[in-house]
């Protein structure tokens, strides 16, 4: 199998917006690692992952939803 290549760019273009903006609006996020093509998954879960990474940098005391995790039931 091979390994993604997706997810450190995804990081990188993360960290260098959260450096930047520590409250960063979903369109800033959408925007900031629109360069990056992820065949894996949707792009909503990783939009997720970068709020939440940023609430938590901010030292909120941020859960992701359970629909993040699990799905909707």
């Amino acid at each position: 199998a091979r390994l993604a290549q997706c997810p450190p760019r995804f990081l990188a273009a993360a960290w260098a917006l959260l450096e930047k903006h520590p409250s960063p609006s979903r369109e800033e996020i959408r925007q900031a690692l629109s360069g990056n093509l992820c065949r894996c998954t949707g792009y909503l879960k990783i939009d997720q992952a970068v709020e939440l990474a940023a609430a938590r940098l901010r030292g909120e005391d941020a859960e992701p939803e359970r629909e993040t995790l699990y799905g909707r039931p």
